[in-house]
């Protein structure tokens, strides 16, 4: 039986991932933002693409696959779009610039769209569709993985999770941020049950012969299945042309994991801001808007349902509850970064958690 998680204070945490990726020569202003990217999964309760990841982001760095100090270069510009290049460096870095461009753009054009190649994994969506709500806009990502699941009726991976996220500010406590995979679930969760050794549900995924499997190593080297079937599958393609093809990075089945630490990270994504002021009156918006939630709330429940969440709202309740108690971090994940940490020669403070 395995250990229970260890409880991690999101300052702890933070300071545990600036270490590890100052010493591998992340500025560190970047290795701020990118620690905040990943602290924000883990208290959003979205663990497959926390602090799970920072091993893989070190290693790429020390292969050379990925870039320690990311520059973001601009290789075209016209009105309100923009062709950016990360030139191999860490994603986190990446997104949260285009999408502090593409809100400057927003405000002089009514829209900004930025599409970026040659990018590293850049963790939760939601944090850089997030980024436009303070500025009462709505945020749009989406982004292109490596390959994780196959055409619908297939057996081999070529098409990635390929995420799609969509911020919108509600003038409310809540915001609306639908953040999902075009799988049933993100491959990372399937990382995370190894992790725990852990069974996953019959229908998550293939193994490598197509049949259904609850072994989630048989999923590793198998195929996720598509949310909605086909519907899934044609939204997953959609994402990978517009993030991978228009943008001139990787696509489909060329994309490299996080796990390759010989081919270098080339994954592409899109960012979006909308100015909701350039379409309609703001408080015409939120007033309609927190009418639809009043009667989205207020319709008949189904048995056995207490409560009709928004998109993104259980997420933001589990934030604000593992501020107050802390990150569960799995002991396989903890001795993962202590061993590392030894590699690099890096003394890790876990407190008295």
């Amino acid at each position: 039986m395995s250990n229970p998680p260890k409880l991690i204070s999101a300052e702890r945490l933070t300071g545990i991932c600036l270490d590890l990726l100052k010493n591998v020569g992340v500025p560190e202003h970047q290795g701020d933002i990118i620690s905040k990217v990943i602290l924000e999964a883990d208290l959003r309760g979205i663990g497959s693409h926390g602090v799970l990841r920072l091993p893989a982001y070190i290693k790429r760095v020390l292969s050379g696959t990925m870039t320690a100090d990311t520059q973001l270069k601009v290789l075209q510009e016209r009105g309100a779009t923009l062709l950016l290049d990360a030139g191999s460096g860490f994603g986190q870095v990446a997104a949260a610039e285009a999408m502090e461009k593409v809100i400057s753009k927003a405000k002089e054009n009514g829209v900004g769209f930025a599409a970026v190649r040659n990018a590293g994994h850049f963790g939760i969506a939601a944090y850089y569709a997030m980024m436009a709500l303070p500025h009462q806009m709505i945020g749009i990502v989406c982004a292109n993985a490596s390959p994780s699941m196959a055409a619908w009726g297939g057996t081999k991976p070529l098409l990635g999770t390929n995420p799609i996220c969509v911020a919108v500010p509600t003038g409310g406590e809540v915001d609306i941020v639908l953040d999902m995979a075009s799988s049933i679930v993100a491959r990372g969760k399937i990382r995370l049950a190894v992790k725990k050794g852990e069974k996953i549900p019959l229908d998550w995924a293939l193994d490598s012969k197509g049949v259904p499997t609850e072994d989630p190593n048989a999923a590793m080297d198998g195929t996720l299945l598509p949310i909605g079937g086909p519907k899934g599958y044609g939204l997953a393609l959609v994402i990978d042309i517009l993030s991978g093809i228009l943008t001139g990075s990787s696509y489909g089945q060329y994309v490299a994991t996080t796990l390759d630490y010989e081919k270098k990270a080339s994954a592409g994504f899109v960012v979006q801001a909308l100015d909701i002021s350039a379409f309609t009156d703001l408080d015409t918006f939120y007033k309609d808007i927190q009418s639809q939630i009043n009667d989205i709330r207020s319709s008949p429940r189904s048995p056995g349902v207490e409560v009709i969440y928004l998109p993104g709202e259980i997420e933001w309740l589990k934030r604000k509850e593992r501020l107050k108690s802390g990150i569960p971090v799995p002991e396989g994940l903890v001795q993962e970064l202590e061993k590392l940490a030894g590699e690099l020669g890096v003394s890790l403070d876990w407190g008295d958690s």
